[in-house]
């Protein structure tokens, strides 16, 4: 899974937010299934095998035109590849004390947005079929609705929804 608590959400021991230490935290990361050693891999393979068909060209004019062609394709490949890695380079930290709930967010641009409630009065909504994705999921609190890991698969947040829950239960009863 591309997130990871610090413990178990419902058997962690929570303390005060003057504690500065969070009682339990959840890093979540986009998934990128290319390391930088499988994208040069995947270029220099793609090259290699586009520069196949020209050897059929040699000495002709027209070889020109196609190795263009094909410069051109491998150069929107590889242009295509680093923008999806731009973007899957976003992580959210979620850190949860008994009376304190904090939810940072860090764009792929370097841009950081933060949500902060109070977990006593915080809710964790999962919606089916009604938000931009299937098991759209939310946290409802500090009177704001923010949205969490919406890069995670529609497997994966129910199962997140339900951890969170443990965690805001266990928050609740430590306050």
């Amino acid at each position: 899974m591309p997130y990871k608590w610090s413990s178990s959400p419902e058997h962690t021991q929570l303390s005060a937010q003057s504690n500065h230490q969070p009682g339990l935290r959840l890093s979540l990361s986009a998934h990128n299934a290319l390391s930088p050693k499988g994208f040069a891999g995947f270029i220099g393979a793609t090259a290699g095998l586009m520069a196949v068909p020209l050897l059929a060209f040699l000495g002709h004019t027209v070889l020109w035109v196609i190795a263009a062609a094909l410069g051109s394709a491998l150069c929107a490949i590889w242009l295509a590849l680093k923008a999806s890695w731009r973007r899957g380079q976003i992580r959210e930290e979620f850190e949860l004390w008994s009376d304190l709930a904090v939810l940072r967010r860090i764009n792929p641009n370097g841009q950081l947005q933060e949500w902060r409630a109070n977990p006593y009065w915080v809710e964790v909504q999962i919606s089916k079929n009604d938000g931009p994705v299937p098991q759209y999921l939310t946290l409802r609190g500090g009177g704001r609705v923010v949205e969490i890991g919406a890069f995670l698969s529609q497997d994966e947040r129910p199962v997140l929804a339900t951890d969170l829950q443990l965690a805001f239960l266990n928050a609740a009863r430590h306050s």
